[in-house]
Parts: structure tokens; sequence; C-alpha cells
């Protein structure tokens, strides 16, 4: 069954007491929605966990057009928490996945995020804790919102994340210096008027601190063996920072209305062969 077609896999509501808040928990609910200043998150278990063993995990932050729904909204939105969990990439790579539902915008445009930008990096280190995670095999996903906060949490907190996969997001190149120690793939479009050139202007701030930074236009329109293909090329440069593009106009489907930014990961989440690059990296 396609990944698209499969319901939201089964999760644990995570209840986690954050001091960025004071008294107020980090708190979960399977079935409303959650205060504005108050994150929850589905917490996907591997299929057979054995408790004996240490699994690694993927922290995926949605976008905003999911803001302030049920807990399982970044589980039934699209493909970014689900393609990790599907039976597929847990058959190759077993591992927990954490995803957040948040109350509000956590950071905009303006760059200034929200306590729940710091919540979260809270809420990481305390399911690390209480699930027994690796905590070399941290990893961070997300779409525009989501990728803005991958990459924001990478430069706050650098020893946090062993990599991250960034779509459609950008970041003030000004702040960037700390990313060119990080493992990254970043996936935009090409036609993505903010991510496009933000990630431009990030990876060359990367390159100007000595780090290698592989590059590739892509057909968004192409095959799954096609994808396959790409993501090999690309890997065999052999770079710890990975930036690949989709050429302009391939990602919006004919006689769509959506953007291109949001277009992006509608196909960036069924490459396989990235998340699998995302997981054989360790810190």
């Amino acid at each position: 069954m396609p990944i698209a077609a499969r319901p939201a896999p089964t999760f644990s509501p995570v209840l986690v007491t954050d001091p960025a808040f004071g008294p107020a928990p980090v708190a979960a609910s399977a079935v409303v929605a959650p205060p504005r200043d108050v994150v929850t998150a589905a917490a996907i278990e591997p299929p057979r966990n054995d408790r004996r063993k240490s699994y690694p995990m993927v922290l995926f932050m949605h976008d905003a057009s999911v803001v302030n729904v049920a807990t399982e909204g970044p589980l039934v939105q699209g493909l970014g928490a689900v393609c990790w969990a599907s039976p597929e990439d847990q058959a190759r790579h077993a591992s927990f996945v954490l995803a957040p539902e948040y109350g509000s915008v956590v950071i905009d445009d303006n760059y200034e995020p929200s306590r729940l930008f710091e919540a979260t990096a809270n809420l990481v280190r305390s399911v690390t804790e209480e699930y027994g995670i690796d905590p070399n095999r941290l990893y961070t996903t997300g779409q525009s919102m989501g990728a803005m906060m991958s990459l924001g949490l990478n430069i706050r907190y650098p020893e946090l994340f062993a990599a991250a996969f960034i779509v459609a997001g950008q970041w003030p190149e000004s702040q960037a210096v700390p990313l060119a120690e990080k493992k990254l793939w970043i996936l935009v479009s090409a036609d993505d008027t903010k991510a496009y050139p933000g990630e431009q202007a990030i990876t060359e701030v990367i390159r100007d601190q000595g780090t290698q930074v592989g590059t590739a236009l892509w057909d968004g329109r192409s095959t799954a063996a096609e994808f396959a293909a790409d993501v090999r090329s690309m890997t065999a440069q052999r770079t710890p920072v990975n930036f690949a593009a989709f050429e302009t106009g391939t990602v919006v489907p004919a006689g769509s209305t959506t953007s291109a930014h949001m277009a992006t990961w509608q196909v960036a989440c069924t490459i396989p062969g990235i998340r699998d690059w995302i997981m054989r990296q360790s810190r």
C-alpha cells in the first residue's frame, strides 16, 4: 500500500514537564487541539520495540498550515512524519518518530522564535531519556516552518542532532556558521522564492567555512528509480552537506493551484534514499 494511502500509525501521547513553561506542562492529547502555549507530541515506537536496545529517533516538525489542530494532525497532513514510520523504513532502520503539534506559530519570516522553540529542544531531551533513545542518533526534519526550526535548533543546539533533512525552509545566513559543522540534506524547489535563495546563501556560508557542499538539480517529476539514481549520484560526492533543488516548474502538478513551496514536500518525502542517508549519520 502506498504511504499516502495508509492511516496514521498508532502513537503514544507524550507528557513532559518543561521548565520553559514554568509550572505548565508540555502535554499531549490525541483528540483535541493543544493550548496555544503548549506543545503536544505523538511518539511512534518501532513495531518490535526491544527495550534492551537503544534506537535512533527522528523529530518531525510541521509547517504552519496545521498549527492548533489535534495531536495526530502532523501524521495525517502529509508524509513528513509517517514516511519514517512506514513498514518499509522501519524494516531498514527501526526508529522512534516524534511529531510535535504546535498550538501556535513557532517561528515566522522574522526569525523570532516563540518559547515553543526552546520547549521543543527540551521535549527531545526528555523523550530521549524516557525512552532510552540513542543520543548519538537524533535526527531532525521539517517542512517550511519545521525546516526553519530544524535549522535554528541546529544553530542554537549544535550538539543535539546527528543530521537534518531540511525541506523548503531557510534561515538568516548571518547566523549560519554553526551549520558548517553539521550533516545536512537540503531539498527545495528552484521556483520557491524564499527557500531557494535562502538556502543558496546558507550553503555559501558553509562553503566559506571550508565545508564541502554537494549540489544537484533534480526533476521533480522523476520516477522512484530516477530519484534513487539521483541520490546515489549525490552521495557518491561524499560531502557532509547535500543541497538538491527541484528544477523550476517540476513539482506543481498540472492544473494545481498549490505553490512550488508547498508542493516541494509532497515530492521530497517520497524519496527513501535521502532518509537512508540521514539514518546512516551519527554524532
